[in-house]
């Protein structure tokens, strides 16, 4: 019975020691994969960030602005958070910001109640009430976007033009 005791201790030893060793291991490349999205979107990722937002991201920045597109070939702000919605969230949105707003979002006045994954709405539209603008926000006032001069480009709330154009937030619903 010693023996076996002996022998379950010296197991339950080993299973923790590898577990340990994988545990550092994928911990390490997780940190390391955060590094490179990092870098490769100017924005400071860590390994408790949604990597698979990120790195669907990282594939989209610079994507050329096309007006009723939603690929990496071109696409339209709408499209894109359309596509992106669906590939990370699993969800269907309206095709225009606008619709989105309106149907899948519940609003969120205060910009610092977002959260990874909202979407943030602008009015760049003068003679409309309604949002012509949209992005997912992704962390510390910073939302991606497909703008008309830039693409797929990452922006802050904090730059004029967005701060003045601001309309709400939106939790999907």
């Amino acid at each position: 019975m010693r023996r076996l005791n002996t022998f379950v201790a010296i197991s339950f030893l080993m299973t923790g020691i590898c577990f340990s060793c994988v545990t550092r291991r994928h911990t390490a490349v997780v940190s390391e994969r955060a590094g490179r999205l990092a870098s490769k979107l100017n924005m400071r990722v860590t390994p408790e960030d949604n990597l698979k937002l990120y790195d669907m991201l990282a594939k989209w920045i610079g994507t050329p602005y096309r007006a009723g597109q939603s690929s990496r070939k071109g696409t339209d702000c709408s499209g894109f958070v359309s596509v992106i919605y669906k590939q990370i969230y699993g969800k269907e949105l309206a095709r225009s910001s606008a619709a989105m707003w309106q149907l899948n979002c519940r609003t969120v006045k205060n910009p610092a109640k977002l959260r990874e994954g909202d979407l943030v709405f602008f009015r760049t539209n003068r003679n409309s009430k309604l949002p012509s603008h949209v992005g997912i926000y992704l962390k510390d006032r910073k939302f991606v976007h497909a703008s008309t001069s830039r693409g797929v480009t990452i922006s802050s709330l904090d730059e004029p033009y967005y701060r003045n154009h601001w309309i709400s937030g939106g939790v999907v619903k």
